[in-house]
């Protein structure tokens, strides 16, 4: 895990009606997302069906930090922005519960669902972020909220590389 962090959103997705093989030749991953799980945080999935592939309209992506390890000190830095020093419960209503669940796996679509609560979050805890006086992380926060909002327009968002 040692070069940059991405992920992609997109937007506008619509399920194709057939199975989602990786492997076919018409899968077209500029284009298709396919749903995936992630048993830490399964609520991350709502609005699309398990397995499923979607077409898209528009995704862009998202460079949240330049080493894994510094994304991980971002997300200790949220967590400590809303008061926690662990990762919460699958049942606990904290803020950015589905990014802190997350990391445990690093895998998982995040829905259009759960997109939508998290861009809301992000909107939320906006001025406390800012008000840490930590530009570095508030920029990061920033991009990664974009990122939430623009899943949340009937689409998804999904860690593509690290």
């Amino acid at each position: 895990m040692s070069g940059p962090v991405y992920f992609i959103a997109c937007k506008n997705m619509k399920k194709v009606d057939r199975e989602a093989v990786l492997s076919d030749p018409d899968f077209d991953e500029t284009v298709h997302v396919v749903t995936e799980s992630n048993p830490d945080c399964p609520t991350i999935t709502e609005g699309m069906d398990e397995g499923a592939m979607y077409r898209f309209d528009e995704s862009n992506w998202y460079r949240v930090a330049d080493r894994w390890w510094a994304y991980v000190n971002w997300v200790v830095k949220l967590m400590k922005l809303v008061g926690l020093d662990n990762p919460p419960e699958q049942d606990s209503t904290v803020a950015f519960r589905d990014i802190f669940r997350y990391g445990r796996n690093d895998f998982g679509t995040f829905g259009p669902v759960a997109s939508k609560k998290l861009a809301e979050d992000f909107a939320l805890w906006d001025e406390r972020a800012r008000a840490l006086g930590d530009e570095d992380f508030y920029f990061y926060y920033g991009m990664v909220r974009d990122m939430f909002e623009m899943a949340s327009e009937g689409g998804a968002c999904w860690l593509q590389s690290w």
